[in-house]
């Protein structure tokens, strides 16, 4: 037990690497994008597809990564994704103009997707049940670091330095990371008698494609546009024929069967939904700070940072004591607290104190870090060990969906209650009059969907822990 313990940290410390460049990467990059903007000559809308090219790809892809984990092997799949990330990210530092940076980034986005599918699969492998959820909790660390330093490491990078040198970071990280991942993770190939299901791979991505690109520019075109309603139609019709040819498929893309575990089904439900509520704040934190509140970028992003650094905290202990006391209650629990703090941000105005905002982030990070460890490891530990590819990509295909579905919820809602609002106040009244209230209203629905995710915790009962470790 002591040797593959001892084995196990050295394989998480390998996938750790990959998990902090990816979480890194999404945080440091979406503050440059005014400077990038700037420098290419292009506005806003242009600039935004720097962000949407690499989450379309990532989204889109991670069902098959991680079915392809299982066939060929997770090792050769996360090595691969690391190495197409590290150089994809580091030619976007010498982009000459946007086109040239939306593929790279493209590109990048498909090795994101790699990482991200298979390094839960990978954790999970070379841990015992016993150990799963404190190894898992660690591996927690690593996103919420790199969630914290990105905005203030990409702002102090795109003001003293050059935005380019944002990308540049992903060559010296990948150049220790891709020697020491090819050292230290199990050579161990796919399983011998394990196909793979194309027919599924493109429904798949066909489905997620339209969804999140639908999510994606809905808000700009209008929810109820042709284009709109045109790509939600065609992802169900994906989506029927999806479900209609894996049923068939003896070895399908993605097995169904699993969403009869209760403790899987309810475990990415309660994801899903969490992610929802977690981005609809975080999203608008930032315009009640700088719009609402008259703060500048770096004071908004320094009151936001305790948010992941309370997450980073807290995940290694939640995970160690859900070894011993089981997800479900530290799940809950954690969701109970993150719905707390996202109401308590409606009792914030523009006279709020740092002090007053930090506290309330506070409240929300120890409840993410009380739910992920516990929640991914539920989910993991319920599954049988020739489909953790698979569960390993539906997390993460969980996280980025919710992520996509918060940001356009939130959205919507603060377009919809900000006319509202504006039509109740003299025409001489500051705009911050109308703007903090329906972005409370946007927290008020962040709350009600994350009580949601409780209830969703709560069903899933307690996971055969022994699966995972056969």
């Amino acid at each position: 037990m002591a040797s593959r313990v001892e084995r196990g940290w050295l394989v998480l410390s390998a996938v750790s690497v990959g998990t902090f460049m990816a979480t890194l990467n999404t945080s440091i990059v979406n503050i440059s994008l005014p400077v990038i903007a700037g420098d290419f000559g292009v506005g806003v809308a242009d600039v935004e597809w720097v962000v949407i090219s690499y989450l379309l790809a990532t989204g889109t892809l991670l069902l098959t990564f991680g079915r392809l984990g299982e066939v060929a092997g997770y090792r050769r799949v996360y090595l691969s994704g690391l190495a197409l990330f590290t150089a994809a990210g580091t030619l976007c530092g010498l982009s000459g103009g946007l086109a040239s940076m939306v593929v790279l980034r493209a590109l990048q986005g498909v090795g994101a997707a790699a990482v991200q599918a298979v390094g839960p699969a990978i954790v999970t492998a070379a841990f015992p049940p016993s150990r799963l959820g404190r190894a898992l909790g660690v591996n927690a660390m690593s996103v919420s670091f790199g969630l914290a330093l990105g905005p203030t490491l990409g702002g102090f990078i795109a003001e003293w330095l050059s935005w380019r040198w944002i990308f540049f970071l992903n060559l010296p990280i990948g150049l220790v990371g891709i020697p020491w991942t090819w050292r230290i993770l199990p050579r161990a190939g796919g399983g011998a008698d394990q196909r793979f299901d194309p027919a599924g791979a493109l429904l798949a991505g066909g489905m997620l494609l339209c969804l999140l690109l639908a999510l994606a520019e809905g808000g700009g075109w209008g929810w109820a546009s042709p284009f709109t309603l045109g790509l939600f139609a065609l992802a169900a019709a994906f989506a029927a024929a999806f479900v209609a040819v894996e049923l068939r498929s003896p070895q399908p893309l993605f097995d169904l069967r699993l969403f009869a575990i209760r403790a899987f089904s309810a475990g990415n439900l309660s994801l899903l939904v969490t992610f929802v509520a977690l981005l609809s704040a975080t999203f608008l934190m930032p315009f009640f700070l700088q719009r609402g509140q008259g703060l500048s970028a770096l004071q908004a992003g320094l009151l936001m940072t305790p948010l992941s650094l309370t997450t980073l905290v807290v995940s290694p202990f939640s995970g160690a004591l859900s070894d011993r006391i089981g997800g479900r209650l530290l799940a809950s629990a954690g969701l109970a607290c993150a719905a707390l703090g996202l109401f308590l941000l409606t009792r914030l105005d523009g006279d709020s104190g740092g002090w007053e905002v930090v506290w309330r982030l506070v409240v929300i990070g120890f409840g993410m870090g009380l739910f992920n460890s516990p929640n991914q490891s539920s989910i993991l530990g319920s599954v049988p060990r020739p489909r953790l590819g698979t569960a390993s990509g539906m997390i993460a295909q969980m996280r980025i969906t919710g992520q996509m579905l918060g940001v356009a919820a939130s959205s919507a809602i603060l377009a919809s209650r900000l006319q509202h609002h504006l039509q109740r106040l003299p025409h001489d009244a500051p705009r911050r009059e109308a703007l903090i209230p329906a972005i409370h209203d946007a927290f008020y629905f962040a709350a009600a969907v994350c009580l949601l995710g409780v209830l969703a915790s709560l069903v899933r009962g307690r996971p055969p822990r022994s699966k995972a470790g056969r």
